[in-house]
């Protein structure tokens, strides 16, 4: 670690940190509010993380999430036949938004992680581009709202299972896998050791 010394962030107190180990929390002595939390092992997990995720990508998107079959018709969809039915139906707005927070934001959230520990555990952040995508990482990092989705997934199966009978695809565990691995990143990705290295380096 190269700083020394922090400002906790809710009572403002300096504190000097010389060395802190993986897993490791320094809180603030006076409040007890984490000042630095360096995670274990973060380049490898979240490396093998956000390669899953690429992964499941597509089965998560095109693979069917649930069928319904009401009186003698069934019917299937898919992350994607659903954006596209919005989208014919000229509820475009609608479309358009589920495509970039649903499908685009996530993939391209576990595309950059996935570049940014794949580059530091290659030794390649000393690189005037890595710092650029680490810049990028951190705007895109709460843009993705898959956990939105599934709520909607979840009261359309509470408010049709009396109507219909539902039955469930492989495409719904890929798509929850998916969005694991999407929001694990938050508590695996050491952004903060990064920055220390990029820092001290330039």
């Amino acid at each position: 670690m190269n700083q020394k010394q922090f400002a906790c962030y809710e009572c403002d107190t300096l504190i000097t940190i010389t060395s802190i180990n993986e897993g490791e929390v320094a809180s603030c002595p006076r409040c007890h509010h984490h000042i630095v939390d360096k995670k274990y092992d973060s380049i490898n997990r979240t490396l093998a993380i956000s390669g899953t995720g690429l992964l499941l990508f597509i089965p998560a998107t095109f693979f069917p999430l649930m069928s319904m079959q009401l009186l003698s018709v069934e019917s299937s969809a898919s992350l994607m036949s659903g954006i596209s039915a919005l989208w014919q139906t000229e509820l475009y707005l609608v479309a358009t938004l589920i495509f970039l927070f649903c499908v685009l934001a996530p993939l391209v959230k576990l595309s950059a992680a996935f570049f940014v520990t794949l580059g530091y555990k290659h030794k390649r952040h000393q690189h005037p581009f890595y710092k650029q995508l680490m810049l990028f990482y951190h705007h895109v990092d709460s843009w993705e709202m898959l956990e939105v989705f599934l709520i909607g997934i979840l009261v359309s199966i509470i408010k049709l299972k009396d109507m219909a009978d539902l039955s469930f695809n492989l495409g719904l565990l890929c798509f929850s896998a998916f969005m694991l691995c999407v929001l694990s990143l938050k508590v695996t990705l050491d952004k903060q050791m990064i920055w220390d290295d990029l820092d001290y380096e330039h």
